[in-house]
């Protein structure tokens, strides 16, 4: 155990003997180099700002080593902490050496010292230089708390640290940078700091950096370094003037003092700064320099971090573009002027213009060589539309190269289309007047018409007439040589297109044509006219109105001939003229004239009766007065009709007939076929195919016919008198003869109708008129044991001379009959027991009388019905007159 006390005593001693030894060498090796090697001068120490400091020194240049390291540290505050160690190479050749530092911590906020060192591969190093100190704000003499950095920019990504300077009975706690809360480092007793790492670029406003208080504040901004620029080209517009133009990656975020400088660097030129306020289209440029074609420009880009640059060489010919410097438009209706100034030294260049026209997307190229002054280029739009907005640009180039860039778009509106439509009305009474009339249609419902400019042309003259006036019409005195007539409108941008119409040296007056409309309107047609060169005119006015025609026309192509014109012109019951004139170079003549109505109503009028016709004892000749073309009618007057009433106390109520005057010019009408001495109301009215207008009424009374009397009296006289002396000679063989004897007269009621058919037939004493029907009834009456027979009306018992019985009537006979001695059916107006006592006294009468006698009296039925009441009423007066006749013959 002592043994290994002993053994580990004694290695110990050596070890601290070793230890000595090595220290002793060492300490006299480093007097012996310390005598040998010389120490660097710091010479200057500086700060550039607040984050670079610059040193310099000097060195023994005896030393034969061309490299020289030096080893440099950096201490802060009074401590001398060193924050940062470093070794630098430097050429021996050189007699001041310089280094920038760069500091994390502002320089401002505490001092900063360095000291410096030589370091030999075959010495040992120098010994070190003195401590040379720059000092912060800290040791200056305040009572106010102070941030740093302040108002700096920051390159974005570093590493900064932010310091407060405070007083010494001033606590600070916490430091703030934006809003973001940051670990608090001890600087010294008065300094604080923090450390941000990777800072952001921040806007033009920058960012905050305060402490816990919150009553300072520091205001920073933190930016990049610039980029390269790309597409860095130059181009001119007018060959005075280089403009070049470039992109960038990264817009700058910093404005004012702090944002970007551009400068342009020219071959054989001084530097061109460029104020780039636009960061979206950046350019810059610079004067043609005259006789140079090929340039070589560097664009250089700085700010505060560093800088950047680009180059671009070119030919200056490759490189014109031109842009016309002004584009004017002078509208019109249908066209527009467009003009191209371009300005610029293009003497010795082929150009070429262009314009774009939206809507429709047209383009136009006009051709010029270069000159050094203003030039022209006129374009003509055409085919536009009137009251319609375009838009309009133009670009130019050098034949070879690219287009130039577009101008502005310029706007336009056409002008207004004003249209007239001219027409005239020539008149000859009462005095020769030429109305012109027109209707004014435009493209744009708000445009304010002033006046209209009237010019009037004479032939074989140079005479022109021009007035003004306010009105769409004006009547003037027409003239043999006047010609041509012009209407223009005035408006705001002046006078429209005139409308021309030329009036014709002579003219003829057309046939009549009637037509009718139907529930579309007027469908006019007419004949093509072979000089008729350039349209149609339609005129139509409405006729037999109170008001002046409202005279409406309508233009048809040439090659037309026919025209629709809607229901929405025309009114009912209204007559219209139509005239269709046709157009050659003499103006407008007549070429058809057509009438019409679009609908026809009844007449409104009724015509005239005269009072004092021809009237005899069988008809009324009737005359009356009406004007069937008088254009106020409604509708054309086709025919009248008349309505005959007989007023007698014997006619029916259904006894009267109708009689139509199918021609329309007439105004008379004979009216046969009357009872004599009765009166009749005549009723006529004028007609349309509408229907019939309101009667004229007038009562009328035929005369008395003496001569029908005497025939009426003498012929019954007559023929008993030849039956008295045919029947005399026998007359002892017929009062001896037994009544059954003479049955053989009883002839059948048939037999007897053909008898007295063939002796009316001898005699003329009985007319058939046709009938429309008739029934016919004939009844077989046999005689009674105790009476002779004798012929009785079957149809009514009145008509009988010997029946007593008295029925109403029932027989209505309306076909003429003129035979005297045939049936009678007339109504006796006489009570019961007078025709009984009548009948009783005429049966008594009779049967006095052999019946040899019965040779023309009646031995049938007959009852005859006809319909129709527009025959004559003849038959009413045959029927009076056959009683007459059979009352007479009774007694004698």
């Amino acid at each position: 155990m002592l043994r290994e006390l002993t053994s580990t005593t004694m290695i110990l001693h050596w070890t601290k003997m070793l230890t000595v030894f090595i220290l002793f060498e060492n300490v006299k090796g480093w007097n012996s180099s310390s005598d040998t090697v010389t120490v660097p001068d710091i010479i200057n120490l500086q700060a550039l700002d607040m984050w670079r400091l610059e040193m310099e020194w000097m060195m023994n240049q005896n030393e034969e080593e061309r490299n020289q390291t030096y080893e440099i540290q950096v201490g802060r505050t009074t401590n001398m902490d060193i924050v940062d160690s470093m070794n630098v190479s430097k050429r021996s050749l050189e007699a001041v050496h310089t280094l920038v530092w760069t500091s994390q911590l502002p320089l401002n906020c505490v001092d900063h010292s360095v000291r410096i060192r030589f370091i030999s591969e075959a010495s040992p190093p120098s010994s070190w230089s003195s401590w040379k100190t720059i000092y912060g704000e800290m040791n200056l003499a305040h009572n106010q708390i102070r941030l740093f950095p302040d108002e700096q920019v920051l390159r974005e990504g570093s590493t900064v640290m932010f310091c407060c300077i405070f007083p010494t009975e001033t606590h600070i706690t916490s430091l703030f940078f934006g809003k973001t809360l940051y670990e608090v480092i001890n600087i010294s007793p008065r300094v604080k700091a923090i450390r941000v790492e990777n800072i952001n670029a921040t806007n033009s406003f920058g960012v905050i950096f305060y402490h816990d208080r919150n009553s300072e504040a520091a205001h920073n901004f933190v930016t990049f370094p610039p980029e390269k620029p790309f597409d860095f080209r130059c181009e001119t517009e007018d060959m005075r003037l280089v403009y070049c133009s470039w992109k960038i990656q990264r817009a700058p975020n910093l404005t004012g003092d702090r944002r970007r400088k551009y400068t342009l660097l020219i071959s054989d030129s001084k530097a061109v700064g460029c104020d780039v306020e636009n960061t979206d289209h950046p350019s810059c440029g610079f004067d043609v320099i005259q006789q140079q074609i090929t340039y070589n420009t560097t664009l250089l880009v700085t700010n505060s971090l560093g800088q950047a640059s680009e180059t671009y060489i070119f030919n200056i010919t490759d490189r014109v573009f031109p842009v016309p410097e002004h584009l004017e438009v002078t509208a019109g209706v249908f066209d527009s002027l467009v003009i191209l100034q371009l300005d610029g030294c293009f003497k010795g260049l082929l150009l070429i213009c262009q314009i774009e026209l939206e809507p429709g997307g047209i383009k136009q190229d006009l051709d010029k060589n270069g000159s050094d002054s203003m030039q022209y280029y006129a374009f003509k739009l055409q085919h536009l539309k009137p009251s319609t907005q375009y838009s309009i640009r133009g670009r130019c180039a050098v034949q070879g190269n690219d287009w130039g860039r577009w101008t502005t778009q310029r706007l336009f509106i056409t002008e207004p289309l004003v249209t007239i439509d001219l027409w005239r009305q020539i008149r000859d009474h009462p005095n020769r007047t030429v109305t012109l009339l027109w209707k004014t249609v435009s493209s744009d419902s708000e445009l304010y018409i002033e006046a209209y400019n009237v010019c009037v042309s004479y032939r074989n003259t140079e005479r022109n007439v021009c007035m003004t006036i306010t009105q769409t019409q004006v009547e003037l005195t027409r003239d043999l040589n006047m010609s041509d007539i012009t209407v223009r409108a005035v408006i705001q941008s002046g006078l429209s297109e005139p409308a021309h119409i030329t009036i014709p040296s002579a003219y003829i007056m057309p046939r009549e044509k009637r037509i009718m409309g139907n529930e579309k309107g007027f469908q006019l047609t007419w004949t093509r006219d072979s000089t008729t060169t350039c349209d149609y005119i339609v005129e139509w006015c409405m006729l037999g109105v109170a008001l002046p025609c409202n005279l409406q026309w309508r233009k048809v192509p040439a090659n037309q001939s026919s025209l629709n014109l809607n229901t929405g012109y025309f009114k009912a019951g209204v007559l219209y003229e139509f005239e269709i004139y046709g157009c050659s170079a003499d103006g407008h003549r007549r070429h058809e004239k057509q009438i019409g109505y679009f609908k026809e109503q009844k007449p409104t009028q009724r015509p005239t009766l005269y009072s004092s016709p021809n009237i005899t004892w069988s008809s009324v000749n009737l005359k009356w007065s009406f004007n069937e073309k008088d254009p106020s009618h409604t509708g054309f007057i086709t025919r009248y009709v008349i309505m005959v009433q007989d007023d007698s106390e014997a006619a029916s109520n259904l006894s009267y007939f109708i009689q139509s005057v199918d021609d329309p010019c007439s105004k008379s009408w004979m009216v046969s076929g009357l009872e004599e001495d009765r009166s009749y109301t005549f009723q006529l009215a004028a007609c349309t195919s509408a229907g019939c207008g309101p009667e004229t009424t007038a009562v009328f009374r035929t005369r008395k016919n003496f001569y029908l009397l005497m025939v009426k009296v003498l012929v019954p006289l007559v023929v008993l008198v030849g039956c008295c002396v045919c029947l005399w000679s026998y007359r002892n063989l017929i009062r001896g003869f037994p009544e059954e004897a003479f049955g053989f007269l009883h002839v059948k009621a048939l037999d007897l109708d053909e008898d007295l058919y063939e002796a009316s037939e001898k005699i003329h004493t009985l007319m058939i008129e046709d009938c429309k029907w008739c029934d016919v009834e004939i009844l077989d009456v046999r005689p009674i044991t105790t009476e002779k027979p004798w012929l009785t009306g079957a149809e009514d018992q009145s008509c009988s001379f010997i029946t007593p019985e008295v029925t109403p009537p029932s027989c209505h006979l309306t076909t003429d009959l003129t035979n005297f001695t045939y049936v009678s059916c007339v109504q006796q107006d006489l009570p019961s027991e007078e025709l009984q006592t009548e009948a009783t006294k005429q049966e008594s009468e009779i049967s006095g009388f052999s019946s040899d006698y019965v040779t023309s009296s009646h031995a049938t039925m007959v009852q005859i019905h006809s319909p129709g009441q527009s025959q004559s009423r003849g038959a009413l007066s045959s029927a009076n007159q056959i009683a007459v006749s059979g009352r007479q013959q009774q007694q004698l």
